[in-house]
């Protein structure tokens, strides 16, 4: 289709314009996508208000609590070169029992290792009722129990502390079976008991674990944690040490209680979470959990394209970070507030997030971070969008229906149409049968069908007219044309001059080409109807067309003749009387045009399980649009000097007609070195 018919509507088909209005119809839905998603970044905007609202609303609800900041033991850390603990606040029901399980199960993801090779410890900080509880993780697959005459040849557990006036102690643990066991304290290199603290043992499988309370009221603000491990009883020499602190003492973060206990009781909504921080980015205490979000319509993917909707987080970028940074706790420790969409790395998901300042006396102490799971806010916030969607959805797909209901209707009724024309109307526009098509009063296309029903009789009878028209006049005319030509024979006998004789003898040439012409005529019509009542049979035409060839020789001494066969199949199911009559039309032809001293190829082969007859003689070539123009009724593409005597141009139609009936196809075609022309009639090989 050309390119200006593609842009002019005027042209296209009905399928086409059926199509295009079926397009214009999706913009509808396209549309209200666009202003869905316009909504969207509407409601992210309103989003990060209202984050940003609600941190400020709690920052300045804290900085009405001077006295919880006041309270937090929170060192300068760029004064130390071991690294931070955090002391975490434990829950009521703590026991000194040894295990991990119930008691630090919410901050047991927090638990600083400390190894070197195979050999080492965890270490994991939290306050009780006043009281500081460390808890010890020991790796040590062959554990050195102290002796009477020198515990110091034993493994053990040195733990060095700084108090709340800064007064330095040391206190040491001892293996011992498993149970309570008292601790050790250090002075001058003599060890005494300390029954201020209460300690607890238990083997593992790896080592063992040791839970020790702290006397109530006192609070570390330093704190360092050396394993000495003993390669043997009896040495002195020591394996390994495992510090926490290599080069200097850890100091402690000691959130306020009271601070964490009001971030605690904050009724947070679901995927939220709320994080205080001091002014160098430590975590001083957080709540909620951006995962936990409901999933009312996440799983359906077409919405979840359309409204950009997320699933639950595959992970919490933030969630066991004990200090955090961003651009926008940065600003909050500048003073001042700002918001954001964060875009989660590798992922689609999102969390939005709001920074403001905890100021107090104008002076900034910490900074409240509000984050909350984008995925969470669209489900809550786009109940209504849904219900838009699913009316626009619905009402969209109702409309849709109907129209291609009835576009398909109507297509399916012109192709109806289109293949009743086609089934009664060949290749060549004869009318094998009148146009049977049943119509009813309806719309315009049953008018349609009528015309067309009214036109197809009309058109089946003027075309048998004309088929039959050449039998009629051939048998009207031979009475007549034999009445003249005896009339012409007395007159030539009877002649008295010669200009007389001259007249009559051109009468005569003039009736006899006239007699050609309507025996022609009569011929074609008689294959036509001899086609009616042949029949098929299996014949070896390889041999069956030797002989024929070998008659050819005989009857026209002046022509060579030579025959190729490279057929497997040589028994084929075909009309030999139509066959013969074929070859014949072809071997005419090839004589009509074939130059002196060169011989006629009849070639027989199989292509792809087909026979095809060729027929190959040298002389003039045929222009490409009269190759198949050849093969119509009463077309003849002789000059004048190539026309020796009467030709109606039906030798090569009656081929033609003779290849169809065996399910063939004729063609012609000029040889590649353009010394000549090839006709070939190929049909199925071996079909009943």
């Amino acid at each position: 289709m050309k390119l200006s018919n593609l842009l002019n509507p005027g042209k296209w088909s009905l399928s086409r314009k059926f199509l295009s209005i079926v397009l214009l119809i999706l913009l509808i839905p396209l549309a209200s996508i666009g202003l869905l998603k316009e909504i969207e970044k509407t409601l992210f905007s309103n989003l990060r208000e209202n984050l940003l609202l609600s941190s400020r609303l709690i920052g300045n609800q804290l900085a009405q609590n001077k006295t919880w900041f006041d309270e937090s033991l929170l060192p300068d850390s760029s004064q130390f070169l071991g690294k931070e603990l955090f002391v975490f606040p434990l829950s009521r029901s703590f026991n000194l029992d040894g295990y991990f399980d119930d008691d630090w199960a919410e901050y047991d993801k927090y638990r600083q290792e400390y190894y070197q090779g195979k050999t080492g410890f965890s270490i994991l900080l939290g306050s009780f009722e006043r009281h500081l509880i460390l808890s010890l993780k020991i790796d040590d697959q062959s554990i050195i129990y102290p002796s009477s005459d020198n515990p110091f040849l034993s493994d053990r557990i040195e733990i060095e502390y700084k108090d709340q006036f800064n007064e330095y102690h040391q206190i040491v643990l001892l293996p011992k079976t498993d149970g309570d066991f008292p601790v050790l304290s250090l002075k001058n290199k003599q060890l005494k008991m300390d029954w201020r603290f209460k300690a607890h043992w238990i083997r593992t499988v790896d080592g063992f674990n040791v839970e020790i309370k702290f006397p109530s009221g006192l609070k570390p603000r330093q704190l360092k944690v050396v394993q000495k491990n003993v390669n043997k009883a009896r040495q002195k020499k020591y394996l390994q040490t495992v510090s926490s602190s290599r080069y200097d003492i850890n100091p402690l973060v000691w959130p306020s209680t009271k601070l964490v206990n009001y971030i605690q009781n904050i009724e947070l909504p679901d995927a939220q979470r709320i994080w205080v921080i001091d002014t160098r980015g430590r975590v001083l205490t957080s709540a909620g959990d951006l995962l936990n979000t409901e999933r009312s319509f996440s799983s359906n993917p077409i919405l979840n394209w359309i409204l950009n909707n997320q699933s639950e987080l595959p992970i919490d970028p933030r969630a066991n970070n004990l200090h955090l940074d961003s651009e926008e706790i940065y600003s909050a420790q500048r003073g001042v507030a700002s918001t954001r969409v964060e875009n989660i790395k590798n992922t689609e998901h999102s969390i939005a997030l709001a920074a403001t300042p905890i100021q107090i006396n104008n002076q900034v102490v910490g900074v409240l971070l509000l984050e909350e799971n984008v995925a969470r806010v669209q489900i809550v916030q786009k109940k209504t969008l849904i219900n838009m969607f699913g009316i626009i959805l619905a009402v969209f797909v109702l409309v849709m229906w109907i129209i291609f209901w009835y576009v398909s209707r109507m297509v399916g009724r012109i192709k109806h149409l289109n293949k009743a024309i086609d089934k009664v109307v060949d290749r060549q526009g004869r009318m094998s049968e009148p146009l049977d098509i049943c119509a009813e009063d309806g719309d315009e296309l049953d008018d349609l069908y009528r015309a067309f029903g009214q036109m197809g009789g009309r058109l089946y009878e003027y075309n048998d007219h004309l088929e039959k028209l050449a039998s009629r006049l051939s048998h009207e005319l031979r009475t007549p044309i034999a009445i003249v030509r005896s009339s012409l024979d007395n007159l030539l006998l009877n002649c008295q001059t010669e200009e007389d004789k001259e007249v009559i003898e051109r009468a005569l040439s003039g009736n006899q080409r006239l007699g050609e012409i309507i025996s022609r005529m009569r011929q074609a019509s008689g294959v036509k109807d001899a086609m009616q009542t042949a029949e098929k049979e299996w014949v070896d035409i390889e041999d069956f067309l030797r002989n024929i060839i070998v008659g050819y020789s005989q009857s026209f001494e002046g022509f060579s003749f030579q025959f190729r066969s490279s057929l497997n199949a040589k028994r084929q199911y075909l009309s030999p009387e139509l066959f013969s009559e074929m070859l014949d039309k072809l071997i005419a032809n090839a004589m009509e045009f074939s130059q002196e001293n060169s011989p006629i190829i009849i070639q027989l082969e199989g292509q792809k399980g087909a026979c095809c007859l060729r027929v190959i003689n040298s002389g003039p070539l045929i222009s490409k649009k009269n190759r198949r123009k050849i093969f119509q009724s009463l077309v003849s593409i002789r000059t004048s000097q190539q026309a020796t005597g009467t030709n109606l141009g039906l030798g090569l139609y009656v081929v033609k007609l003779i290849a169809e009936f065996h399910q063939g196809k004729a063609s012609a075609k000029n040889l590649l070195d353009d010394s000549g022309v090839e006709f070939s009639v190929c049909f199925q090989s071996n079909k009943p």
